[in-house]
């Protein structure tokens, strides 16, 4: 089975705490290894590094100093890079607060993208042709991300999930099942239309 690599990217201000404790959580990373994935990456925002060591602790991670295959200035970090490894050493887990690099991690290392529902973030995985699952913060006051997710699912380009072990694993099995539409990648009419339906609509 081919070794894979899955991105979660929570943007670079609000911590989506939430996220991050079902990407972690023992069902999903069961069904992560089950699906051929041994590393997953977690771009976890600003002011949540401690944190993000607990959940994974709490959840029997163990440090992983060994065998690192990328490189933590690969990352474009400007704090601590966290390595772990979960699920009896199948699945190494990465965790840092921001990345200048975000698109070379998409492109180079990730087989799938979860990504918050920020369209910058949104679009930078979709113009590199990479499948995505848009896990939109229900907790946030306005419906806005909710209302561009199902934009994007509804034109074939993305699968979309709440941040609960049920809805993410759904989107998981879907991601490996079923093919998403290519995006317009090319700066026309057209797209320009596209996007601002999408975005301000």
């Amino acid at each position: 089975m081919e070794k894979k690599t899955i991105f979660v990217t929570c943007g670079a201000t609000i911590p989506f705490s939430k996220l991050v404790s079902c990407v972690l959580s023992d069902g999903f990373t069961r069904e992560l290894v089950e699906y051929g994935f041994v590393r997953l990456i977690i771009q976890f925002g600003r002011n949540f590094a401690t944190r993000f060591d607990q959940l994974v602790q709490e959840r029997g991670g163990k440090v992983e100093r060994t065998d690192i295959r990328i490189p933590d200035d690969e990352f474009g970090c400007d704090g601590n890079v966290s390595r772990y490894s979960l699920m009896d050493g199948t699945l190494e887990v990465i965790g840092f607060d921001f990345s200048a690099k975000v698109q070379k991690i998409i492109s180079d290392f990730s087989d799938l993208v979860i990504s918050h529902a920020g369209t910058g973030s949104i679009l930078d995985s979709l113009r590199l042709n990479k499948p995505l699952i848009i896990c939109v913060n229900d907790s946030l006051m306005d419906n806005h991300q909710q209302q561009i997710a199902d934009k994007f699912v509804a034109l074939g380009y993305v699968w979309s999930c709440v941040p609960t072990e049920i809805s993410l694993t759904a989107s998981l099995r879907a991601s490996q099942t079923e093919k998403l539409k290519p995006f317009p990648v090319s700066h026309n009419s057209g797209f320009e239309r596209l996007l601002n339906d999408v975005v301000y609509s």
